[in-house]
């Protein structure tokens, strides 16, 4: 962890990217220019005076500040990628010597466009700029265990999702047996999770696609948490509010297990008595939880309300005039997306992108309209998990949204042009920063006619 938490790096980039575009307008010495510079200065120094150094600069297209990474950007931050891409530069590295003369002349020298990273770093030479330091995209080869930004550990990840799994399953089990089960472990996953969240919003969605149909229940509860958090981290709330919509989400469905299996497996239709006893799930699981020791009261009424739809034309009938807060919304945005586009008994998969048009349709009746309207943003275009054909006639698999471009994503080859699946996925850049386009997305294909299991190429260590 850096010397900088997320909000002062957040503002730190903002500083740096106003003042980058103010000198345009303004000389260095005018204030609108040279008290930004000098607050800038003064965090800097304040941080190196713990770290011996700190930088800034883009990772997978993303803008990331030592251990922070930034997946929804601001419009500072989208200008400062855009001029670092322009320039060739993949980071920005400060070191504990810089001079508040050397961060004021490498401002104007940053601010001209049109200036590549040869020249740039020529100017830097001539200027007399020793305490700082650009890199090129391309030459990062960055030490994992010091400098990058912490984007990946696939393995960790599915290990605390499968441990979230086992949680779950024993709180069920519990339940059967007619016992009150404990929430300390499915507390202490979900903070985990939280952590992970909070430092980088879009982190676990892969380990929200991973579909194991023959525990449904639990992988679907699981999924739920991880987006209604990952949802809730977009929307801006606090860590409490995350948590709190991980231990709901993944305890949304409890009192199912109190409705007949014949029921909840059924394949076809049900009755209006059988779908009459689905319906008590809110209720019994809102009593289950209330009687789980170390759980808030106020999780009992999320997961009571994530049924009542946003115009309460839902079910528990008899709660639809009780109030209900946000996280009630966003856990029913969360489990009406993971289960439309899960193979059921019953029902055929909607790839992601459907997915979300068909809930954009559901927006201000079933669903609350800002809570849809965010996670759409969230996803993008073409969300996490979805299999698109490319121009080149390659099939791959959508692994990052792209900030900078939500039409180009990052994404991993399956499949080569040919036809014939690669033995091992290929990780792809549509669109490289000079604006040299490798492929464009020409449509979505479904998974099931290519035999791709998404969470298999999502949750492994390549991630």
């Amino acid at each position: 962890m850096g010397a900088i938490n997320k909000a002062s790096a957040l503002h730190l980039i903002t500083l740096f990217s106003g003042a980058v575009k103010g000198v345009s307008f303004y000389p260095a010495s005018h204030p609108a220019i040279r008290q930004p510079l000098m607050e800038l200065y003064k965090m800097m120094t304040t941080a190196l005076s713990v770290e011996k150094q700190v930088s800034w600069g883009l990772i997978d297209g993303l803008m990331f500040f030592d251990d922070h990474l930034f997946s929804l950007p601001s419009t500072a931050i989208a200008d400062l990628t855009s001029r670092m891409v322009e320039k060739e530069i993949s980071r920005i590295v400060v070191t504990s010597s810089i001079r508040f003369d050397e961060l004021e002349a490498f401002v104007k020298l940053f601010s001209v466009k049109g200036t590549r990273f040869e020249a740039l770093s020529r100017q830097i030479a001539e200027s007399g700029i020793t305490g700082l330091t650009l890199i090129r995209h391309g030459d990062e080869n960055f030490d994992p265990a010091s400098d990058e930004p912490d984007i990946g550990h696939g393995d960790d990840h599915l290990e605390m999702y499968n441990r979230a799994v086992t949680a779950l399953r024993t709180i069920c089990r519990e339940i059967e047996r007619g016992r009150i089960p404990g929430s300390a472990q499915i507390i202490q996953i979900v903070d985990q999770m939280a952590e992970i969240i909070m430092q980088e919003p879009l982190a676990l969605l892969g380990l929200a696609m991973i579909r194991d149909y023959d525990n449904y229940t639990f992988t679907h509860s699981i999924n739920v948490g991880v987006l209604a958090m990952s949802l809730g981290a977009a929307l801006g709330l606090d860590g409490k509010s995350l948590r709190d919509l991980g231990i709901a989400g993944q305890l949304h469905d409890i009192g199912k297990t109190m409705v007949p299996k014949t029921i909840l497996n059924k394949p076809g239709k049900l009755s209006s008595t059988e779908f009459d006893e689905m319906k008590r799930h809110p209720e019994l699981g809102s009593k289950i939880i209330r009687e789980m020791e170390g759980l808030s009261p106020h999780l009992s009424s999320i997961v009571l309300g994530h049924h009542l739809h946003y115009n309460r034309s839902g079910y528990p009938e008899w709660a639809n005039k009780l109030p209900f807060d946000q996280l009630s919304d966003i856990i029913a945005v969360a489990d009406t997306y993971d289960a439309m586009t899960t193979l059921r008994v019953y029902q055929h998969p909607i790839n992601p992108k459907k997915a979300l048009l068909d809930m954009q349709a559901m927006t201000n009746t079933i669903l609350a309209g800002v809570v849809v309207e965010q996670f759409v943003k969230m996803m993008g275009t073409y969300p996490v998990g979805t299999l698109v054909r490319l121009d080149t006639n390659e099939v791959a698999i959508v692994y990052r949204p792209n900030p900078l471009d939500e039409n180009a994503p990052l994404v991993r080859v399956l499949f080569e042009e040919t036809g014939k699946r690669l033995r091992a996925p290929r990780e792809q850049v549509l669109i490289d920063p000079d604006g040299t386009c490798y492929a464009r997305i020409v449509g979505v294909v479904d998974p099931l006619l290519k035999n791709v299991d998404i969470g298999e190429w999502l949750t492994s260590g390549n991630q």
